[in-house]
């Protein structure tokens, strides 16, 4: 599992040193707290975390606060479970109670990881790196820094640095065995696949009582279209420990992919029965399977129609097809809305913000949609090529939508007659995921058609 929320949580999946023996040893505690049974409960939250198990670690966090209403730390690991639409409330009054907090009595690293937090949540970019890299220098070999410096470093594709981090964060915490999820991860995102397989199969192997090993070989095997391993390993996932809501989410990914729609709605189906997934995770099921069922059926208008009545932008509305669904229609004024939508929220990104790079990859694509429509496909071919170098293997989501930019960007390639460049990029797309890509081509309306 990597989910957008792993981006942000993975981050701090780590296991902090027992507070109680340094009480009594004399030294000073690794987290501030006066509570034994708030430490303890802390202490199973980062526990749960580093599991991936992000419902277990919401209840840990918040018995903790409940237990010691004035230990800091856990209300800033608290927030990071408050990510949800539904949670913004909560996650506010707890930003809140942050920034009114009294930080001095805190150790470094608890203050680091506070201002950190608060920085972030100010989207201020440059104020947060200069918190993480002035906290880095103190501490080189403090794993909350590294891990950290390794996700800034993966955002900006940065493959190396950010293995190197990786690398040392399990020299000097060897216990933190979701670094090697993370490690397998940036091998897909360089399109390794069986380098990154061999590092999940060691997380699965170090971790033998966990899902998320499984369901992370069950997204590498999505992508590289060898469903039926991926069915097995989401399936394992799920036998251990069957409210993983992550690998729910995979199933139905898997079988839209896979052409298989009612199984898209057995596993949905299955997720609501668990408790395990908010009820946003179960409309954002929902939402892909109204859209992704028409897309690759090549009918637009149904993919329109589902849009509009399956999907909203907080249960996972996808901007792309929409905007070939409008396009394809002959939705011209919507597409326009649709663009202009997508580049006012790039425009007001900071510079240095992690997700910007994607975001203008995302962007890039939509606007070489758009003037593939109009007939100018040497422009629309740039923007898909600036798009493809924004996008990553890394995760399944943005992986597919890789797949689906380059078949895209054949197209517009064959259309300005550079057949050998189209073909070079379909084979490059057919060595990831042959099926997925053969039933991308086989699309009756080049989309976007106009």
């Amino acid at each position: 599992m990597k989910a957008k929320f792993l981006v942000a949580l993975g981050l701090l999946m780590l296991v902090g040193v027992a507070g109680a023996v340094l009480m009594f040893s004399g030294r000073r505690p690794e987290w501030t707290t006066p509570s034994p049974q708030a430490l303890a409960a802390f202490q199973q939250g980062l526990d749960s975390l580093q599991k991936i198990y992000y419902n277990e670690a919401a209840k840990d966090f918040a018995k903790a606060v409940e237990l010691d209403p004035n230990f800091v730390v856990a209300k800033r690991f608290l927030l990071m479970m408050k990510d949800s639409p539904s949670s913004k409330k909560e996650a506010e009054e707890i930003i809140g109670q942050l920034k009114g907090a009294d930080l001095s009595k805190l150790t470094g690293r608890e203050r680091f990881l506070i201002t950190y937090a608060l920085a972030n949540h100010d989207k201020d970019p440059a104020k947060a790196q200069q918190l993480l890299q002035e906290y880095a220098a103190s501490n080189p070999n403090d794993p909350y820094a590294l891990d950290l410096l390794a996700s800034a470093a993966t955002a900006r594709q940065d493959w190396a640095e950010a293995r190197r981090l990786l690398t040392r964060l399990i020299e000097v915490a060897p216990n933190r065995v979701v670094a090697y999820n993370q490690l397998g991860y940036l091998e897909m995102g360089m399109g390794r696949f069986a380098e990154a397989e061999k590092l999940f199969e060691t997380y699965r192997y170090i971790a033998p009582d966990q899902a998320n090993p499984h369901d992370s070989l069950g997204e590498l095997f999505i992508l590289t279209g060898r469903y039926d391993d991926a069915r097995r390993e989401l399936e394992d996932a799920l036998r251990t420990r069957p409210d993983f809501c992550a690998s729910y989410e995979h199933l139905v990914i898997l079988a839209l992919v896979d052409g298989r729609p009612e199984e898209a709605q057995q596993a949905m189906a299955r997720a609501g029965k668990t408790g395990g997934c908010p009820e946003y995770s179960i409309k954002a099921m929902r939402c892909r399977i109204a859209v992704w069922v028409p897309f690759l059926a090549s009918d637009w208008q149904a993919l329109w129609k589902g849009e509009q009545t399956e999907c909203t932008e907080k249960d996972g509305r996808d901007p792309v097809l929409n905007l070939w669904a409008a396009l394809a229609t002959g939705r011209r004024a919507d597409a326009e809305g649709i663009v202009t939508k997508i580049r006012d929220d790039v425009a007001k990104m900071p510079a240095g913000a992690p997700e910007r790079r994607y975001a203008e990859a995302l962007l890039a694509h939509m606007e070489g949609a758009v003037l593939l429509s109009q007939g100018q496909a040497a422009e629309a071919a740039e923007r898909f090529r600036f798009a493809d170098e924004g996008f990553s293997y890394r995760e399944i989501g943005p992986g597919i939508f890789k797949l689906v930019n380059r078949v895209v960007l054949a197209r517009a390639l064959q259309a300005v007659g550079s057949r050998e460049q189209a073909q070079a990029v379909l084979a490059e797309a057919r060595a990831v995921n042959a099926k997925f890509v053969e039933r991308l081509e086989a699309l009756t309306a080049p989309p976007p058609a106009s």
